[in-house]
C-alpha cells in the first residue's frame, strides 16, 4: 500500500505544486497586466502544438497502433455524450446551462495534462500510447462540443444544420492542437528523420508547455467566481472527475484493458474539464460563467480524484 501511495503521490503532486505556485504568484501580483493572456496564447498556439507534434512525429505509430483502444475511447466519448444529453435536460431547464454542464462533464483536459501524466506514470511507453489516441479523442471532443453548444444555444444564436457543419469544420481546421497532430501524422509518411536542429528547437518549446500551462491554470483561479450556480457546477464537476471515469474504467476493465492501456483510458477520462471549454462556451453564447466554474471546481477535485484513482489502479495491480 505504501508503494502505491508513493507512486500516486509522485505522479500527481508535482503537477499541482506548479498549479499552486501559479496561484501564489498571482496572489502577490507577480504577473504583469496581460501576461496570463499572452501565456495562454503561447501555450495553446505554439508550445503545446510543438509538444504534440514532436511526440507523434517521433513515435512509431505503425508498431504501437492499437485499434481496440482507439475504438473503446471513441465509443466511451460518444456514449458519455449521449447519456448526458438524455439525463441533464431532465433536471436542468435552462438551455445555456445545459450546454455548459454537458460540455464540462465530458470534455477532458487530455491534451494539456494527459501527456505529462502519461510520462509520469509510464515513461516513453505511456507517451507513445497517448500520442496514438490523442488525435482521435481531441477531434471528437471538439466536434461534440460544437454540436452540444449549438443544440442548447439560445434561440437567437442557434445554428442551422449547414452552419453547424461549417462551425464543426472551422473548429477542427483552426484548432492548433489538431493542426499539429495532422502535420505530425503527415511527417510520419516522409522517408527521412527529423533534423537535429528542428528536433531540439521543438523540444525547447515543448518543454515550456506544461510549466506555463499549469502556472497559468493556478494564476487564473478566482474563488470569488464560484458565487452563484455553485450546485450546478459541482454536479457537472463530479460527473467529469468521478462518474464518467468510473463508468468508463469499469467497462475498460471488463474488456480486459490492463497496464499502460488502462492507465491511458483513466488519464483521458479522469482529468479535469478542458481549459478551452470556457472559451468555446463564451463564443457560442452558452453560460460561460458556469463553464468557468466547472473548469475551476473540476480542476480542484481532480487533485484528489486523480490521486485516488491512480492509487487504486496501482494497489489492485491493474497498471
Amino acid at each position: 500500500m505504501i508503494d502505491s501511495f508513493i507512486y500516486s503521490l509522485n505522479i500527481v503532486a508535482p503537477i499541482f505544486v506548479i498549479v499552486v505556485l501559479g496561484a501564489v504568484l498571482q496572489k502577490f501580483r507577480f504577473f504583469g497586466d496581460g501576461f496570463l493572456g499572452v501565456c495562454d496564447s503561447l501555450v495553446f498556439k505554439i508550445c503545446l502544438p510543438c509538444l504534440l507534434f514532436q511526440d507523434i512525429a517521433t513515435t512509431d505509430i505503425a508498431s504501437s497502433f492499437n485499434g481496440k483502444l482507439i475504438l473503446f475511447c471513441c465509443g466511451a466519448v460518444g456514449v458519455s455524450v449521449i447519456l448526458l444529453c438524455a439525463l441533464v435536460p431532465i433536471f436542468l431547464r435552462d438551455n445555456a446551462k445545459r450546454g455548459a454542464f454537458i460540455q464540462g462533464a465530458f470534455r477532458s483536459n487530455a491534451a494539456i495534462l494527459g501527456v505529462t501524466l502519461a510520462a509520469n506514470m509510464f515513461g516513453d511507453a505511456g507517451v507513445s500510447v497517448i500520442a496514438m489516441v490523442l488525435p482521435v479523442v481531441v477531434t471528437l471532443f471538439n466536434v461534440f462540443a460544437v454540436v452540444i453548444l449549438s443544440i442548447y444555444a439560445p434561440a437567437d444564436v442557434k445554428l442551422t444544420p449547414g452552419q453547424l457543419v461549417v462551425r464543426i469544420f472551422k473548429s477542427i481546421g483552426t484548432n492548433p492542437l489538431i493542426i499539429s497532430i495532422v502535420l505530425a501524422l503527415l511527417w510520419q509518411l516522409l522517408p527521412f528523420e527529423m533534423p537535429l536542429i528542428v528536433d531540439r528547437s521543438l523540444s525547447y518549446l515543448a518543454e515550456m508547455s506544461m510549466p506555463l500551462a499549469l502556472i497559468s491554470l493556478g494564476a487564473n483561479f478566482k474563488l470569488e467566481s464560484l458565487k452563484g450556480r455553485i450546485g450546478t457546477a459541482v454536479l457537472s464537476s463530479i460527473c467529469k472527475t468521478v462518474l464518467v471515469p468510473a463508468v468508463c474504467m469499469g467497462f475498460a476493465i471488463m474488456l480486459g484493458f490492463r497496464g499502460v492501456e488502462l492507465g491511458i483510458v483513466y488519464i483521458i477520462f479522469g482529468g479535469p474539464t478542458a481549459v478551452s471549454s470556457y472559451i468555446m462556451a463564451k463564443q457560442m453564447k452558452s453560460d460561460h460563467e458556469l463553464a468557468a466554474q466547472v473548469l475551476l471546481i473540476s480542476t480542484l477535485l481532480s487533485v484528489f480524484t486523480l490521486f485516488v484513482g491512480i492509487f487504486l489502479l496501482k494497489e489492485f495491480g491493474l497498471i
